[in-house]
């Protein structure tokens, strides 16, 4: 066997055992904690003091507590309410979350049509405004993607077409563990991504521009 030969299996097996080290690790850790949000105990059209939100631009509070008839948990949504002329980032950090490695994340969301831009996600492993994941859902892009939030970009090096249509509920969930973040949409798996940045953090809902979005049943397990 050549010398390039080998060091392509070499290449090959390691990488067969990285991708099973990475599928035990989201699949075997056993969770002792849960937290839900499901926002129902928070009075109607008002955002809870305790509430947490960070804008990349100037803008006035967009994440409100609404009621709504469609609400996978009854009477209420957390709402976030399109910010008219705004091509920045709008982030929700929920309170008392826990600041976790290894999780099991989930979210029911539904984005509103008739926006310029209809981006919606869920945060993992928030550290500070300029430093986390998100799991995006965009149905103008067909697409579901997982970034990166750095200080001065937000990279997107892991994407998948996703059939998604707006006024329609859906369910992302995120598994994180020390091998990596794996993406799920209504319980199909959608992203694996072996990456160890931002080893630990926090948890919350996303969304970009004048997106309109609903979320409901924000579930932890760690």
């Amino acid at each position: 066997m050549t010398r390039k030969r080998r060091y392509v299996l070499f290449a090959v097996i390691t990488a067969l055992g990285v991708t099973f080290a990475f599928y035990n690790s989201l699949n075997s850790f056993h969770y002792s904690h849960s937290k839900e949000w499901n926002f129902d105990s928070y009075q109607n059209n008002t955002t809870p003091e305790d509430f947490i939100s960070f804008q990349s631009n100037s803008l006035p509070e967009l994440w409100v507590v609404k009621t709504d008839s469609s609400a996978p948990s009854q009477p209420n949504v957390l709402a976030a309410l399109p910010a008219e002329n705004s091509t920045g980032y709008h982030i929700q950090v929920m309170p008392d979350s826990p600041t976790t490695s290894d999780a099991k994340i989930s979210v029911k969301f539904m984005i509103l049509p008739g926006r310029e831009v209809e981006q919606a996600g869920l945060i993992v492993r928030f550290i500070d405004p300029h430093h986390y994941f998100v799991l995006i859902a965009d149905p103008i892009n067909s697409r579901i993607s997982l970034c990166k939030s750095t200080t001065q970009f937000l990279i997107c090096n892991y994407e998948t077409r996703a059939q998604l249509s707006t006024g329609i509920w859906y369910t992302l969930e995120a598994t994180i563990s020390s091998q990596g973040i794996g993406g799920w949409l209504d319980g199909k798996e959608v992203i694996k991504a072996n990456n160890n940045y931002y080893q630990t953090g926090q948890i919350g809902l996303w969304t970009k521009g004048d997106t309109e979005a609903y979320f409901d049943d924000l579930q932890i397990k760690y």
